[in-house]
């Protein structure tokens, strides 16, 4: 990183005041700076320090835009200051530009300045960017400035590590922890340990196991966290061959915390019992029981891996099931329920069942507990087969018998909601919520099945009774947004957009059926008011989580320095991975897919209009309508107001109903709505390939946008995700419909380009060899 001699810029009186405008800035006195700040730019219009100051102090005091303006207005004037620089460093952080502040970070150092904190912030804008490989020279050059910090040697370590120079980082490490091995305090040795722990994974991650064990020997008594080191110490023992010893630590594991199935899974592989018979699990197993008596993973794991028609299948199913049942286990089903998959083996667990509670239905002296616990299983059971109709039996059975166990209305609600009951589904299970109205639990469910009902209103007033509401809140609608319940914002979105569709439908029946008189247009006036308001809040809603993810990738911004500062490089790896895929998680997948279903009827509904436009209502009856609105506005006023308290999600909501943001999204025209579709849509291209729904999405926009050869990839993008998540080589329907559509979109295209279309076709021909033979003989082999 080359540097400027810093040049004397401070010697003017309007500098003289600048400087103590800059100590104001610093001390949050925004009205006294930007007083000092005035006073310099009518003596000189073009000072760029204030004009770049102005623009900081504006963006607390004033419009976003003109701070926008004064600090380039400042940048052009004097692009190598490097005082102008680093206010726009700042500024451009404040606003969330990263990569701008990240580039005038770096050009105040290289124009001289000789505050070297800069160096600090430059290096959490380049991680925050990704920038790793300036990253490394930054955090290396103020690590020189400042080494009296671990936490610098820490950050500069990291640094080399996420580069991938190992060696680096391990050696930047261990000169620290040379250099301070004799100073340590009491309070120091947690941060020592996890640097200690963290070198180590760098060690492991180069691949150098056999090292890896050796420093972690070395290391282990100035370690606290002993339980990693028995777990890195077994997985190293592991990937160097010596299983024996690996076993060993596994069982001291074991004893430690019994319950973690993935410790049983790993001392298999180390006994390499899994490819031995299943007699020789068993005894495994058998035994690990007698130790354990009081834990679940080695009664059930047997079950997972002996087959339905093994001799012992049915003596250890029944040894796991029953006793949870006469013990009232309301999860019983939930533990059984991966044992489904395989046919035989749910077939099996049903005769135990039916056995066991016909004995027990007969047997007099049994409990009624056990009774019905047993039909709350058998309900679970039969709604996982689709029996609906045994299903509610059971549990209309279960429920008279008990009728105040909150767990069978919730059974009973699903069973509803899956015959397409929504609302009997949300009444049964608000009669649940209101057997115990503490539990936070049936309380969200309650809520979920109300928007599922589409009954929003009644939604927010359930799941009200756990937020904090303010004096003035008639909701917490507020509250909700305040804490990210991005569950409640999706169901509520969701819920909207059900409502509109639903509208549109009616108006497009109503319209077949060709009615007239002003009356009906009145109707038809209140059904589109509805409709533009539970769009408009359906984007709202939608947008609002998106915004959450905006919230996600800036929070991470004090992480940068505070888990150096704290010293937790291994949690600050995890975290930097984790938003490396926060696009990928299956909630943003959840909004996009609901987002791109509006923006699409939007771009549907614009091409329509498009045909209908010469189609015009006459004047007369357009004026009628207009003073019947105006009438009806007059009226529905205070309705309005009513319902704008109920559904704004901050404080002095400008836009409550989203009309602003819908009307911004329609108001686009035909390209725009899609272009704001793939922007939003793009980090899933990046962070979601192997996500089914990105690729279906990629083949919506492209076939719109009429970029056909992206189209086609993004098929055989999808038949690949297909392929690896089956293990199989199966075609799909999906798929067959995909390809017929884009072949025959690019042949009826008059504006296509022929290059692009042979192309398209030539492309498509090679990966689907099947087309050659016709579009019905290669749909036949498409079938799901």
């Amino acid at each position: 990183m080359s540097m400027r001699k810093a040049t004397p810029i401070l010697g003017s009186k309007e500098d003289i005041a600048f400087r103590e405008a800059l100590k104001l800035y610093d001390a949050k006195q925004y009205k006294k700076a930007l007083k000092l700040v005035d006073q310099n730019l009518k003596k000189n219009s073009n000072h760029p320090e204030s004009l770049t100051l102005k623009g900081c102090i504006i963006y607390f005091t004033g419009t976003k835009t003109e701070a926008d303006l004064y600090v380039r207005k400042g940048l052009a004037r004097s692009p190598t200051n490097h005082l102008v620089n680093h206010l726009a460093g700042i500024y451009f952080r404040n606003v969330e530009n990263y990569a701008e502040a990240a580039k005038w970070y770096k050009a105040a150092i290289d124009n001289g300045s000789q505050n070297k904190q800069i160096l600090r912030d430059l290096s959490t804008m380049q991680v925050q960017i990704r920038d790793y490989k300036n990253l490394k020279e930054s955090r290396q050059l103020y690590l020189e400035e400042q080494p009296g910090f671990r936490a610098n040697w820490t950050a500069s370590a990291v640094a080399q590590h996420l580069n991938k120079n190992y060696d680096g980082a391990v050696s930047t490490l261990s000169k620290i922890e040379g250099l301070i091995k004799e100073h340590l305090s009491e309070s120091d040795k947690v941060e020592h340990s996890e640097c200690l722990l963290y070198k180590n994974s760098i060690i492991s991650e180069a691949g150098n196991f056999g090292k890896a064990l050796s420093t972690l020997e070395a290391d282990e008594p100035e370690i606290k966290d002993k339980l990693s080191v028995l777990e890195y110490k077994a997985r190293y023992l592991m990937l160097l061959g010596k299983l024996e010893e690996a076993s060993k630590i596994y069982r001291i594991l074991l004893q430690r915390n019994p319950d973690n199935a993935g410790y049983y899974s790993l001392l298999e592989v180390c006994l390499d019992t899994a490819s031995k018979p299943v007699e020789i699990r068993l005894k495994l197993f058998s035994k690990l029981q007698k130790f354990y008596p009081r834990s679940d993973p080695p009664k059930f794991l047997p079950l997972t891996f002996v087959p339905a028609d093994h001799p012992k299948f049915i003596e250890l199913a029944k040894s796991y099931i029953l006793p949870q049942l006469e013990k009232g286990v309301p999860s019983s089903f939930i533990n059984i329920k991966p044992l489904y998959k395989d046919k035989l083996k749910l077939k099996a667990i049903e005769s135990i069942l039916l056995e066991f509670y016909n004995q027990k239905l007969n047997d007099k002296s049994v409990q009624p507990t056990i009774i019905v616990w047993t039909k709350y299983f058998l309900a679970q059971h039969y709604l996982y087969l689709n029996d609906l109709v045994t299903a509610d039996r059971y549990i209309d059975e279960a429920i008279t018998h008990s009728p105040t166990l909150v767990e069978l209305y919730i059974i009973k609600a699903r069973i509803l909601k899956h015959k397409g009951e929504f609302i009997q589904a949300s009444e049964v299970m608000n009669e649940g919520r209101e057997l115990d109205l503490q539990d936070r639990f049936i309380n969200s469910k309650a809520t979920k099945y109300y928007f599922r009902a589409n009954n929003v209103d009644k939604a927010i007033d359930t799941i009200s009774l756990f937020t904090k509401l303010e004096e003035d809140a008639v909701n917490g609608c507020k509250d909700l947004h305040l804490m990210q319940a991005s569950w409640v914002l999706i169901e509520s979105a969701e819920a909207y957009a059900r409502l509109y569709r639903e509208l549109e439908k009616a108006k497009l029946s109503n319209e077949d059926a060709d009615s007239e008189g002003a009356d009906e247009n009145e109707d038809d006036e209140d059904v589109d008011e509805k409709i533009e308001l539970y769009k408009g809040l359906a984007l709202k809603r939608f947008h609002a989580v998106l915004k959450l993810f905006e919230i996600f990738y800036n929070d991470q911004l004090d992480f940068h320095s505070y888990c150096m500062r704290r010293g937790t490089p291994r949690d600050y790896i995890e975290t930097i991975k984790w938003e490396d895929n926060l696009h990928s998680t299956p909630i943003y997948s959840r909004v996009m897919k609901g987002l791109s279903k509006i923006y699409l009827d939007i771009y549907e509904q614009q091409q329509a209009a498009k045909l209908k436009a010469a189609s015009a209502a006459s004047t007369s009856s357009g004026s009628k309508n207009k003073k019947n609105k105006k009438k009806k506005s007059k009226a529905q006023g205070k309705k309005r107001e009513e319902l704008a308290a109920k559904v704004a999600s901050e404080k002095e909501d400008q836009d409550p109903f989203g009309t602003t943001l819908l009307n911004n999204v329609v108001s686009n025209g035909n390209g725009k709505v899609l272009d704001n579709l793939f922007e939003l849509f793009k980090p899933l291209l990046v962070e979601a390939k192997d996500n089914r729904f990105t690729w279906e999405l990629a083949f919506e926009l492209y076939v719109r946008q009429s970029k056909y050869v992206l189209a086609m990839q993004a098929i055989k993008n999808l038949n690949s995700v297909y392929t690896n998540y089956n293990g199989d080589n199966k075609k799909y329907k999906q798929i067959g419909d995909m390809v017929l559509r884009l072949k025959e979109t690019t042949k009826n295209d008059p504006e296509a380009n022929v290059a692009i279309v042979k192309v398209v076709e030539k492309g498509l021909a090679t990966a689907f060899p099947d087309l050659t033979k016709g579009d019905e003989e290669f749909m036949q082999a498409y079938i799901d």
